[in-house]
């Protein structure tokens, strides 16, 4: 049972990044701006949603998200929103990684952010 929620999990993962990304892409590229930045609210909507599902499966004992995901999805566009799940929630705050690695790519992310307006 765990394993068929696991791969249906990686499958949704790796498909939404996908095609958040190939928005952000797209809408750099070409004159669609706007599709850029329905690329990235769907990467940070995601992440954020991830962190609140976890954080709900957590007491459960049952299948919960793994920390793999939760990092990838934050790495890959989705820090803002990981953040902001960390912070809403009060989940994985006191894992050393996600407390160095989120706030980091959040960063970095608003950075280049930045970087693609001022272009």
């Amino acid at each position: 049972m765990f394993h068929r929620q696991l791969e249906a999990h990686k499958r949704n993962r790796n498909l939404i990044l996908v095609v958040g990304w190939a928005m952000m892409i797209v809408g750099y590229v070409t004159p669609m701006l706007w599709m850029a930045g329905v690329g990235g609210l769907l990467l940070n909507g995601y992440a954020y949603y991830l962190m609140a599902t976890d954080k709900r499966l957590a007491p459960k004992r049952g299948f919960r998200i793994p920390e793999v995901s939760l990092l990838l999805t934050a790495i890959l566009g989705g820090g803002i929103g990981a953040l902001a799940g960390m912070l809403t929630y009060r989940h994985k705050t006191k894992h050393i990684s996600f407390m160095i690695v989120v706030p980091v790519f959040c960063i970095l992310q608003l950075f280049l952010l930045l970087q693609a307006i001022g272009q």
